[in-house]
């Protein structure tokens, strides 16, 4: 049958399809990259440059307060608008991470099934997919985590990975919901569990979070939107400093389709990589499972805490695929190379059509949507 042909690419064709691979995928970056410099161009900023504009100047200390200031600082200094200084940054943080990612593909022996899990929506293609989610804060997280995978194995580098994490816990306390993933890794890179060092993250996670619950201001102190319009930045509406969020058990209900989707989304990313890890390193199966069920315990307070339940299926997937990644046989070549995995038909298929359904579940958010709707205006 033809679902259970499986697919061989000539020696001679390998690269090739690596390079088309990485071409496409670097087009539809730049196209996100537009679109995000559309959004800063826009008389009202929304959510991709609100996020990042959370400061300490309107009541002193609060949760995700310190980049604000960092960007208040370069703008007294340069003269730079704050919506250029977040496009710049989101231009390189998005960009680091399509590069590290890239890499992958010399550092480590490849196939399709590999190249298409990589370009998941919930992985690469999640930007393109969701403009308005595009370049938020949590790009940090993974452009961390992505150079600790490429990182030598050393103490130093360790106590990098350590600062680096709880300097991000005071950008976006959500990164606090993904310290498995940074243990998980450790453990990867050192094949053994440092029990001081993880207690030692855990506690330091525990006491900043703590300082930011108890002593920490609210979002918007009422003077935010005032010190941001005169600084050159108005929100008319979709920025987080008018949100009043609590959970509402009623708005999930009237939603619950859509969550439902989300929720089987985040299973099916887990399930596709973890089906590879089946096929072809059986050894690490029960690790991956194990360390998956405690990565899904350990985030679950995080989808009852906030709503944008794809920006988090969007971080889980993508350190997943950095972890996954080191399940990998390294490449010792200067040369892509290609594993000797049998890759079926049935694979790419399943994956193509989960692919589909999770863009029209985005549908309402997609770029080109979005381009549509700026051009209508303008």
């Amino acid at each position: 049958m033809f679902f259970d042909n499986f697919i061989n690419i000539p020696e001679n064709k390998r690269t090739s399809l690596v390079k088309y691979f990485s071409i496409g995928i670097v087009l539809i970056y730049i196209g996100v990259f537009m679109a995000l410099y559309l959004k800063a161009k826009e008389p009202f900023s929304a959510w991709t440059i609100s996020d990042w504009l959370i400061n300490y100047t309107d009541g002193g200390f609060k949760r995700r307060g310190l980049l604000g200031d960092a960007f208040f600082y370069i703008q007294d200094i340069t003269g730079v608008k704050l919506q250029f200084q977040i496009l710049i940054f989101q231009i390189i943080g998005l960009s680091g991470i399509l590069y590290g990612t890239f890499l992958y593909l010399k550092k480590y022996k490849v196939d399709l099934f590999y190249m298409c899990i990589m370009a998941s929506p919930y992985i690469l293609l999640f930007p393109a997919l969701t403009v308005r989610n595009a370049g938020r804060r949590e790009i940090i997280l993974i452009l961390i985590m992505l150079w600790y995978s490429f990182a030598k194995k050393s103490k130093l580098n360790d106590t990098v990975l350590w600062l680096f994490y709880i300097i991000f816990l005071f950008i976006h306390e959500a990164g606090f919901f993904f310290l498995p993933f940074l243990i998980w890794i450790n453990y990867s890179k050192w094949q053994k569990i440092n029990i001081k060092y993880v207690l030692s993250i855990t506690i330091a996670a525990f006491v900043s979070i703590g300082i930011i619950y108890f002593f920490g201001g609210n979002v918007n102190e009422g003077e935010s939107l005032s010190i941001l319009k005169g600084r050159g930045v108005v929100f008319q509406k979709e920025n987080i400093f008018d949100l009043e969020y609590y959970f509402d058990f009623n708005y999930v209900l009237q939603y619950k389709l859509s969550f439902l989707v989300h929720a089987v989304e985040l299973i099916i990313m887990i399930f596709q990589m973890g089906f590879y890890v089946y096929l072809f390193k059986r050894e690490s199966f029960y690790t991956y499972l194990f360390c998956n069920m405690i990565c899904l315990l350990w985030v679950t307070p995080l989808y009852y805490l906030g709503i944008d339940w794809m920006r988090w299926n969007y971080i889980y997937s993508t350190l997943l695929f950095i972890v996954f990644t080191s399940y990998l046989q390294r490449n010792d070549s200067e040369m892509i190379s290609f594993n000797n995995n049998p890759i079926k038909s049935s694979y790419l298929i399943f994956s193509g059509i989960f692919y589909l359904l999770v863009l029209l579940h985005l549908q309402h958010d997609i770029m080109i949507e979005w381009i549509q709707n700026y051009l209508t205006r303008n």
